[in-house]
């Protein structure tokens, strides 16, 4: 088997010269032997015989590519603020950050499944597709920690109310895992950079939420795919406001309770689907371009460690295999995926 791997000193500058003797893999808890460690960069730009670095050459297939982004925009789930602040920082990010020879798509979790979305070297296309994000009237407030607190709401939200949030939220997940079938196929580390206001994670309890996050993880993980996630609201206040009614202390101690608990439940969930494929989660920011920056940052190179699994990986139970990689030098640290279902590939 085979897992991808981030190193990162406390500085958080890469760590690129470790071999197989560097790491320690676990599964179950169990050391596995490692049997093959290789660093490969995605930064890396050759020099003609002038020293200068080549030009680049938009590659003639997809499979050329240097690196492969599907930007995923929530847009089903956001704000008219969230929703501005992403489009105009994601045209920053594909005029100033993106390389000719990058090959990406904008997606979105609006609309019905089985739409393709096609990859593209054009920044132009990516640029339209960008420029035609908007607010719609229809979409799901994933975020009522920024709503005004009144006397009489103190009503938690009604079952319609939870089944629409959670409805929406488990369609934005099944759409990502489109975007993972639809890449499984090319070579490398793939990144799903998602744009979104969040899931809460107290909806875990309800079974289809909790099959929709953890069919993602193990389809991202299968696939190669490393999901990093970008919180559009950036540092959100929820404290008293001016909008804020303040006549009844007592429920307004309860509801901005219930507000800063809803915020963090649907950060948590973004932590979550970053975390379990290897990723980082992006919240409480406001410079959003900075955050994408970061992301890109984060893939300039990664390892690929080879282990030997152990002989029940496979057993009919399928378990949940855990999967941990440790770093022997100290003061290292190291991200990698959380594991995988005990299902052999097909």
């Amino acid at each position: 088997m085979q897992v991808d791997a981030v190193v990162t000193d406390r500085k958080g500058r890469h760590v690129t010269t470790l071999g197989p003797a560097d790491f320690q893999v676990l599964q179950d808890g169990k050391p596995q032997p490692v049997t093959a460690v290789a660093y490969v960069r995605s930064d890396e730009r050759y020099l003609d015989a002038s020293g200068q670095p080549e030009p680049v050459v938009i590659p003639a297939s997809p499979r050329g590519a240097r690196r492969i982004i599907a930007l995923v925009v929530d847009d089903s789930r956001m704000t008219f603020e969230s929703i501005y602040r992403t489009r105009v920082s994601l045209q920053r990010f594909v005029d100033g950050e993106l390389q000719p020879d990058d090959l990406v798509t904008v997606v979105t979790t609006s609309g019905s499944r089985g739409t393709s979305w096609p990859f593209t070297f054009s920044r132009p296309e990516l640029r339209a597709a960008v420029n035609r994000l908007r607010f719609s009237l229809s979409n799901a407030s994933a975020a009522g920690a920024l709503e005004p607190l009144e006397n009489t709401f103190e009503l938690l939200p009604t079952a319609a109310e939870r089944h629409r949030e959670q409805h929406f939220a488990v369609s934005a997940l099944n759409r990502i895992v489109d975007v993972i079938t639809a890449v499984r196929e090319l070579p490398g580390r793939k990144t799903v950079l998602l744009v979104s206001e969040g899931f809460s994670m107290s909806g875990l309890s309800d079974s289809e939420i909790r099959e929709a996050m953890y069919t993602l993880v193990d389809q991202a993980n299968r696939a190669g795919v490393v999901i990093y996630a970008v919180d559009p609201r950036g540092l959100v206040f929820t404290g008293l406001s001016a909008a804020d009614s303040t006549s009844n202390p007592s429920a307004m101690a309860r509801m901005m309770s219930r507000r800063n608990d809803a915020l963090l439940q649907t950060q948590d969930g973004l932590r979550y689907v970053a975390g379990q494929t290897g990723g980082l989660a992006v919240v409480n920011a406001n410079d959003m371009p900075r955050a994408f920056r970061r992301v890109l940052d984060d893939q300039r190179g990664y390892y690929l460690i080879g282990f030997q699994p152990g002989g029940d990986t496979f057993d009919p139970d399928r378990r949940f295999r855990r999967v941990k990689v440790k770093v022997v030098p100290k003061g290292l640290r190291v991200r990698t995926r959380a594991g995988f279902y005990g299902i052999a590939t097909e």
